[in-house]
C-alpha cells in the first residue's frame, strides 16, 4: 500500500474503476462548514471515493472535511449519496488550474 497525492492510502491492487472497493474499518471525524463535528467510520475505500458509516440522525452537508487519526491533514470531501446510516463520498480536490 502507498499513499496517493492527497495522502489517502491507496491499495494499488484495488486501484481499478470497475467498482472494486477495499473494506476498511477506520475511525474518522466529519467537520461540517457550520463548525459541527461528529464521529464516523470509513467502511470501504476505492480510488474514486469511500463509504462512511454515520449516525442516521446526522444529515451530512454537500461538502465537509474528513479527518483521519494519524494523518496530518483534513480531506475536503463531497457527499454523493446518503441513506440511513451510510453515505458515499468523493474527495473534493480543486481541478487543475484552480486555486
Amino acid at each position: 500500500m502507498r499513499g496517493n497525492k492527497t495522502g489517502f492510502p491507496v491499495d494499488t491492487a484495488a486501484n481499478r474503476r470497475d467498482g472494486q472497493r477495499r473494506e476498511v474499518l477506520i475511525p474518522a471525524t466529519i467537520r461540517c462548514p457550520d463548525g459541527e463535528s461528529f464521529s464516523c467510520i470509513l467502511r470501504d475505500m476505492s480510488p474514486g471515493g469511500a463509504k462512511l458509516s454515520v449516525s442516521r440522525r446526522h444529515r451530512l452537508p454537500q461538502t465537509f472535511t474528513l479527518s483521519v487519526p494519524g494523518h496530518d491533514t483534513t480531506y475536503p470531501v463531497r457527499r454523493v449519496w446518503q441513506r440511513a446510516d451510510a453515505a458515499g463520498i468523493v474527495l473534493d480536490l480543486p481541478k487543475a488550474g484552480e486555486s
